[in-house]
């Protein structure tokens, strides 16, 4: 009976952890509304999405308001926060910004296209097939950023149904720069139950860049049998590809289609490459060459210097390590020689086997790591160690200074660190809180918890405004 008493144990012991990350949740979001008449500009815009990711559609008249704030900071957030509500009045004032030729050639059409592309399919269908031909009017090239942003946001909603207005724009080639066809291909791809593999051959041996790895993408996602014809020119490209993301993409599509020349190729990238490319190599050797495959890469894993390719090998290495390739990897995560990422890759190695030795190394490296995108990926390796939950004290250089942590707040949010949680509502809850602190806890909040994703496609001035 003991093992029964331990898993509901476990069971309400989530259920509860739950329950209060939903009534954290609702907090979080309650204060943010107190936030809308802020008088920081980029914090009202900052808890408009906010507010608006939560559903509360009863603020709808103040949304619209910040939507025409004198201030671009809360104007552009305003108008994102409106794709987020999606309530018929939100997407009517949308869709007239971007009526006229003039209208989607400002800085807040891009913005209104973004959000429009945003709102869910089922409520947007009808308004977007009716705008999407009316930028056959007027310059592309004037009207190029707000195209980009209004087929970016589209993306985030599944089961698109603008088939034919998409279609239309795609045959029209000849106008388009490579990034909106790459777009165009990415949405009408899925669409299309059946492919013209002659139309699509010539697309993407004649495209651009991101119109090639479009289609690659595309290709990794079909089955091995759906695949059967396109084998030599994945083939081609995982050799020959004009870039390292195309070259990986293609290995990665070879992969899953079970094809065994590929483990020749990946073979001779892993010797070659680094970063995303060197990554997939080790990948593609693991998931075809199987177990037997394993001492032979942890050799050259283990008598790998450079720290990039480290970094790339160890990333890429998915299967359980063995003790020597732990001890390895303990010695590149404590070695302070090493570039950070390298030795946050080693310890997230060192996770996957020895939770309680890596424990400490997630939380040393969490305290000196910058960037995003390497503060993430040890939030979650914390987490999934089960170790208990780290305080923040621990995992922050200077706790006080909460304002100079976003980056860490994120992260540690995104990872569903409870006390993270808890520390934004302390600091939007404390009369005392400065400006700054109550704008970094929004935006670390918005950008962990709300679905409006940052591409590094997206035109500039989208990017500035959400990261």
């Amino acid at each position: 009976m003991r093992w029964l008493a331990a898993g509901l144990a476990c069971t309400v012991s989530v259920f509860a952890q739950g329950q209060l990350s939903s009534s954290i949740n609702r907090m979080v979001a309650n204060d943010a509304m107190i936030r809308l008449k802020s008088p920081d500009a980029e914090t009202r815009g900052e808890a408009a999405i906010i507010v608006a990711a939560a559903g509360q559609q009863i603020h709808e008249p103040r949304l619209l308001k910040l939507a025409i704030d004198p201030d671009p900071a809360a104007r552009h957030r305003g108008i994102l926060a409106l794709g987020l509500l999606a309530t018929p009045q939100a997407i009517t004032f949308l869709e007239q910004q971007l009526m006229s030729i003039e209208g989607r050639t400002t800085k807040e059409s891009v913005f209104a296209a973004y959000a429009l592309g945003l709102v869910p399919t089922q409520r947007i269908e009808t308004s977007v097939a009716r705008l999407l031909p009316q930028f056959e009017q007027g310059s592309w090239k004037r009207q190029h950023d707000c195209m980009i942003a209004l087929l970016l946001g589209m993306t985030n909603q599944l089961d698109r149904q603008e088939l034919r207005p998409l279609q239309q724009l795609l045959e029209d080639a000849g106008k388009h720069a490579d990034d909106a066809r790459a777009l165009l291909f990415e949405l009408l791809l899925p669409m299309r139950s059946k492919v013209d593999a002659k139309d699509l051959r010539r697309s993407l041996r004649r495209g651009g860049d991101l119109t090639k790895l479009t289609i690659i993408k595309w290709l990794a996602t079909r089955s091995a049998a759906d695949n059967k014809l396109w084998l030599t020119d994945l083939t081609t490209y995982a050799k020959r590809g004009t870039t390292p993301e195309i070259r990986a993409a293609a290995l990665l599509a070879l992969t899953r289609s079970r094809h065994l020349p590929a483990l020749e190729i990946a073979a001779h990238t892993l010797k070659t490459a680094t970063g995303a490319e060197c990554r997939q190599a080790m990948a593609s050797m693991l998931a075809i060459g199987g177990a037997k495959s394993r001492g032979a890469l942890e050799q050259y894993l283990l008598q790998e210097q450079n720290p990039a390719r480290t970094q790339a090998l160890m990333s890429g290495y998915q299967a359980p390590p063995s003790k020597a390739l732990v001890n390895h990897a303990l010695q590149v995560a404590m070695d302070q020689r090493q570039p950070i990422a390298t030795r946050s890759a080693a310890a997230i190695l060192v996770a996957k086997s020895d939770a309680k030795r890596a424990a400490p190394l997630l939380r040393d490296l969490f305290r000196v790591a910058s960037t995003p995108a390497t503060l993430t990926s040890l939030a979650r390796a914390l987490v999934r160690t089960k170790e208990p939950q780290t305080t923040l004290d621990r995992l922050l250089s200077d706790s006080d200074s909460t304002a100079q942590h976003g980056n860490q707040w994120q992260a540690l949010l995104a990872s569903g660190h409870t006390e993270a949680k808890r520390q934004v509502l302390a600091v939007l809850q404390n009369p005392k809180s400065s400006d700054e602190e109550v704008r970094t806890a929004l935006k670390a909040w918005r950008r962990a918890t709300v679905d409006i994703p940052v591409s590094s496609r997206a035109p500039e001035l989208l990017r500035n405004c959400l990261n």
